[in-house]
């Protein structure tokens, strides 16, 4: 989107898949503009100046050249049309976490949001649209309305079930009456919203009961607003891989056995299409929502078809790149592993340019960085072989997947075996290739590589170094300090107390430490610089799970602290904003965990004069980068050779 008006990217992104066979899909989202409220996007200041689509005329011709290009793979796709308390009021008045109130909204302030719902539902038909989709749950104003927690008018809009569902049906009646009967009609429904005194899947079955028939289908899921840390709101609206796939199933499932004429469909974390098939033929749904498996596979229903399972690119769960950029920051979205997400016209299906000349291309390093090198690189038509140093490809991918709750993760490095296979790319396990003359030589020789893609990835510092103190950690070279990577060798010798110190925001340490109760510790303390564990995962939807771990786990977490010194005793912690006050842990083993460091080879140099063409790529670059970033570093390097 561009100030709120679709553009060629978007467009590219739905026709994707569409030709990856999807049946229909969905755009989110057309939100109303009444004349009254307490903010509006600004579209001539407004930084992201990409969401919402704007409720006026000059968004169809845009809209319309987006239904005419998915119509043409025979694929439909609905518009979901919003309102929202925090921009027009509340339905009930109380506070907000920052401890803003406002006035609850007027019964002629209603009429008039009724009224708007129908003129936006006029511009979903005049683009072309195949159906309107009411956003009821995630905290809309629909949902707040129904929901039993924040409906607490006592109005003809509130106290009785029907009464809080008067809002929706006088919103249905009004678009059903701007569009006709030719285009669907239905809404989003939280079913569960997980709150004291909120939608449980019984009252929802009850709600279903009531609009059954009067809308045409329904989306069922979970979560409503996140107002509070604590409620894990945004994480029941898209949960990340620490919940089970399919975790949608028992509130959808409600609602169908209410639900004898409406459609219900069902969402989360419904990844596979076997599950999908699960859900239809145990009668959870009529029909499945897939977003995120799509976003990483949008070829995913006709490889399925195709009976290709194991083609299939499995989404794994982090929310880094889709949730964690476009709804926590506003930013264009991407895949962590898919590279051609957001750039679909350039990268898309069937957009591989070939390669105007067959070359021998050796890549080093079977990392996430060097494995999609590999397979962009023999999809142009390159020969390719693949040389690493351990027993098995995936590189950190290996070592990620053996924190607690992050199995899937491993997900992505058996897809790559599969097409890497495919593709006729030879990989050569055991094979390190050390920074040895004589080495490369000896291997020049025997490859013959017309061009090499060095992704030899980093190391975890175990020295401490960080911007706290811009010092490594006194006593770091104990024999009683690990990194966070060779930690992980000493699974089933591991006996005694440990501390883990990790000044990074991302999950490791606290991964670590809650790996370490599950593997021999018998006390695990945890020290971190900022003000809660893992911040950066607040972003991503894993916040609040991966501290409830920790304390299941009985990990004592200390923050706004570092390490000062590390003995044979353990190691003696401060606090930052009081450098006298000091504690001394007896431990029997420290990590730290700061970061990684490239590992300092010279392989370009001594490639630079015997090969003509030498690139690197991942973490031997940018140590400690992500998975996303190392994958696109490896497609970026191997479509242009």
């Amino acid at each position: 989107m561009r100030d709120g008006i679709a553009t060629d990217v978007l467009n590219d992104y739905f026709v994707e898949r569409a030709k990856g066979g999807v049946g229909l899909s969905e755009l989110s989202q057309l939100i109303i503009k009444p004349s009254f409220g307490v903010h509006q996007a600004d579209w001539e200041y407004d930084s992201a100046r990409r969401f919402p689509i704007q409720n006026k005329a000059e968004v169809v011709p845009g809209l319309q050249k987006l239904t005419e290009a998915v119509h043409k793979f025979g694929s439909k796709i609905f518009m979901e049309v919003s309102s929202w308390i925090w921009i027009y009021g509340p339905v009930s008045s109380m506070p907000f976490e920052t401890g803003l109130e406002l006035r609850e909204i007027t019964v002629s302030q209603i009429r008039e949001i009724v009224e708007r719902f129908g003129e936006a539902s006029k511009l979903v038909k005049q683009a072309g649209f195949d159906g309107v989709d009411l956003h009821g749950t995630h905290g809309a104003m629909i949902e707040n309305f129904y929901s039993p927690a924040t409906n607490r008018r006592t109005d003809r809009y509130g106290g009785s079930l029907e009464n809080r569902m008067r809002f929706l049906f006088e919103v249905v009646d009004a678009v059903r009456s701007a569009v006709g009967d030719n285009l669907a009609v239905g809404m989003r429904l939280c079913a569960d919203e997980k709150v004291e005194n909120g939608v449980t899947p019984e009252y929802a079955a009850k709600m279903a009961e009531l609009f059954d028939g009067k809308i045409d289908f329904v989306n069922v899921g979970t979560g409503s607003a996140g107002y509070f840390e604590a409620t894990n709101q945004t994480a029941h609206q898209s949960e990340p891989l620490y919940v089970l796939p399919g975790y949608g199933a028992v509130a959808s499932a409600s609602v169908k056995r209410s639900a004898k004429k409406t459609r219900v469909g069902a969402v989360g974390r419904i990844l596979d299409p076997l599950l999908a098939d699960e859900f239809i033929r145990k009668g959870f749904a009529d029909y499945v929502g897939m977003t995120r498996a799509l976003i990483a596979d949008p070829e995913l229903p006709n490889k399925t078809i195709s009976g290709k399972l194991e083609d299939i690119r499995p989404c794994i769960g982090t929310l880094q790149d889709c949730w964690g950029r476009s709804v926590a920051h506003e930013w264009p979205m991407r895949c962590t592993v898919n590279p051609a997400v957001g750039r679909e016209g350039e990268r898309g299906v069937g957009n591989f340019k070939s390669a105007t000349t067959k070359k021998k291309i050796l890549v080093i390093g079977a990392g996430p960085a060097g494995l999609e090198a590999a397979r962009v690189a023999s999809q142009r038509g390159h020969d390719v072989v693949v040389y690493e140093a351990s027993s098995k490809i995936g590189g950190q991918l290996n070592l990620a997947r053996l924190l607690p709750g992050r199995a899937d993760v491993g997900g992505i490095v058996k897809w790559y075996e599969t097409q890497l296979k495919e593709s006729n790319v030879r990989i050569e396990l055991n094979k390190r290739v050390p920074a040895d003359p004589e080495v490369i030589r000896f291997l020049i020789d025997e490859e013959k590589p017309d061009a090499v893609i060095i992704g030899t990835g980093s190391n975890a510092r175990k020295d401490g170094l960080q911007m706290i103190t811009y010092r490594e950690v006194s006593g770091w070279d104990s024999q009683n300090v690990y990194s966070v990577d060779e930690i992980f060798s000493l699974k089933g010798k591991i006996q005694g107390e440990a501390l883990v110190a990790d000044s990074t925001t991302y999950v490791i340490g606290a991964g670590v430490a809650e790996w370490l109760t599950k593997n021999g510790a018998s006390k695990v303390t945890l020290v971190t610089p900022h003000p809660h564990v893992a911040p950066e995962l607040s972003n991503y939807n894993q916040l609040a799970y991966v501290t409830e771990r920790l304390l299941a786990a009985s990990v004592r977490i200390v923050t706004f602290s570092w390490v000062r010194r590390i003995d044979e005793r353990g190691a003696v912690i401060y606090r930052i904003t009081e450098p006298g006050r000091e504690e001394e842990i007896n431990v029997d083993r420290v990590i730290l965990h700061t970061g990684r460091t490239h590992k300092g080879t010279k392989l370009k140099d001594l490639f630079s004069s015997l090969v003509g063409e030498i690139y690197e790529i991942g973490d031997c670059i940018y140590a400690g980068n992500t998975i996303r970033g190392a994958i696109e570093a490896g497609y970026e390097v191997a479509s242009t050779i």
